[in-house]
């Protein structure tokens, strides 16, 4: 029999890095039925000192985009990017920004569903439950989190403002592994 620790030596790093240190992409994601709900959430984010530059919001185009203008904290407007998937009659849109891209990346790659986008990274009953959530009229919230800190500040506030379950997942950025 060998010895767990060879075992775990002999597996090379991805891409040259160290696990611990691959590029990724860290966010903190509720879900949320209307968009008081969500402002709630984010006023509280702000008075826990969480620095809101990098969020992104996941929802139905026409339900809960249309006619809307969101603002960022630097009072700059945040667009809303299509994502056109291969499959779904819904047409699911995402605020401009990191998670955009990656989904963007995704469906360039030949995902047919948020699902499939979603897949790549997280377990696919969780990939599952948010495309459930985003057909069924719910906004997904995700913010990034730097650290431990800002993951449980984040991670809190979220579970008190939330209609579901909050979970904290890792994407990696396109073109990493």
């Amino acid at each position: 029999m060998q010895d767990t620790a060879e075992l775990l030596l002999s597996i090379a790093p991805l891409a040259g890095f160290p696990v611990t240190e691959q590029p990724k992409l860290r966010f903190a994601v509720g879900t949320f039925d209307s968009w008081p709900q969500l402002r709630e959430a984010l006023c509280e984010l702000r008075a826990r000192g969480l620095v809101l530059d990098s969020f992104n919001c996941v929802a139905l185009q026409q339900r809960l985009f249309a006619g809307k203008t969101f603002i960022a904290p630097n009072q700059e407007p945040v667009g809303v990017e299509a994502l056109t998937f291969a499959e779904g009659t819904a047409l699911i849109a995402c605020t401009s920004g990191p998670l955009a891209d990656c989904l963007r990346h995704r469906i360039e790659c030949g995902a047919r569903d948020l699902k499939h986008a979603l897949s790549r990274w997280l377990l696919p009953r969780h990939a599952a439950h948010f495309q459930d959530a985003v057909e069924a009229g719910k906004i997904l919230f995700w913010i990034r989190v730097g650290d431990a800190h800002d993951e449980r500040r984040a991670y809190l506030t979220l579970l008190a403002h939330s209609s579901n379950s909050v979970g904290v997942h890792d994407l990696t950025l396109p073109g990493e592994r």
